[in-house]
């Protein structure tokens, strides 16, 4: 005997619920993308810009706090800064986001991720806080520890140079007496040995030349050629919500120079001894 249609159509209506819920649950342990681990630029940059505060920004009103974000599956803690350059140093949180935006550029990868957004009811720079953070350089220096792979140390250390030369950051100067100096605590050192840079509120002078072009001696072969295909236009494009047309000018300047610079290191010593490839990140 045939069902009746109310029959058949409870029938189907079962095996479609059945097969849904199949799908949803095979879907639910499919194990997470990068992006949901949080494990790509692009991820972290979106979970900074849009994940809750889990906790309070801090009542005595300073500049400067760890926060815990949350979007209500993942946690994560980011480094804020609010510093709005109105102090004595004029330090500028936006000076941060500068920063990274143009390590993309240039295809570097060394600056921590960060976006600008408002958090506690300021406009701050909000920092991914580095989870396998082994040291800092100042801590390096001082305790004598050597790196364990020379060549990949000396490459990602002489990139550092060549952008803290780019945007004037005399908060990371290569002079010897200098070494010591506390500000080298903003050179972040993980447990594989891998550099990251952050804090640059007090980067983007509006000097016109070099700090200490002696201490140039190799580049990255991707961020000479970027830098070579940068112009005014482009860096006013990208930057000019965090900048001013002075700090621009001074950017394109010395710009120009880095390239004059390492254009003419290559044609004196040859490309082999001046550029080379990054490491990988790791």
């Amino acid at each position: 005997m045939n069902p009746s249609p109310a029959v058949r159509d409870s029938a189907v209506l079962l095996m479609t619920v059945v097969t849904l819920g199949q799908v949803a649950l095979a879907h639910d342990q499919q194990p997470p993308g990068p992006s949901s681990s949080l494990e790509t630029r692009d991820a972290r940059e979106a979970f900074l810009a849009t994940a809750p505060m889990g906790t309070d920004a801090p009542p005595d009103g300073r500049p400067l706090w760890r926060a815990t974000l949350d979007d209500g599956t993942r946690k994560h803690d980011a480094s804020v800064n609010a510093e709005d350059g109105s102090g004595p140093t004029q330090r500028n949180f936006r000076y941060n986001v500068a920063a990274y935006e143009l390590d993309k550029l240039l295809g570097l990868n060394l600056v921590v991720p960060t976006v600008e957004r408002s958090m506690g009811g300021r406009p701050a720079s909000v920092i991914w806080w580095l989870d396998d953070f082994a040291m800092n350089e100042l801590d390096r220096r001082r305790k004598k520890i050597e790196p364990p792979d020379a060549d990949t140390w000396a490459r990602q250390v002489q990139a550092v140079r060549v952008f803290d030369e780019l945007i004037s950051n005399t908060y990371r100067d290569p002079s010897p007496a200098l070494y010591l100096n506390s500000v080298w605590d903003n050179l972040l050192i993980t447990e594989t040995w891998t550099v990251w840079l952050t804090d640059h509120t007090g980067a983007f002078r509006t000097r016109h030349e070099l700090q200490a072009p002696e201490s140039l001696v190799r580049c990255p072969r991707v961020v000479l050629g970027h830098l070579r295909g940068l112009n005014h236009d482009q860096l006013v494009q990208a930057l000019r919500r965090y900048l001013s047309i002075q700090q621009l000018d001074a950017l394109e300047a010395r710009r120009a120079l880095l390239v004059k610079h390492f254009d003419g290191e290559v044609a004196r010593r040859g490309e082999a001894a001046v550029l080379y490839d990054l490491p990988p990140r790791r």
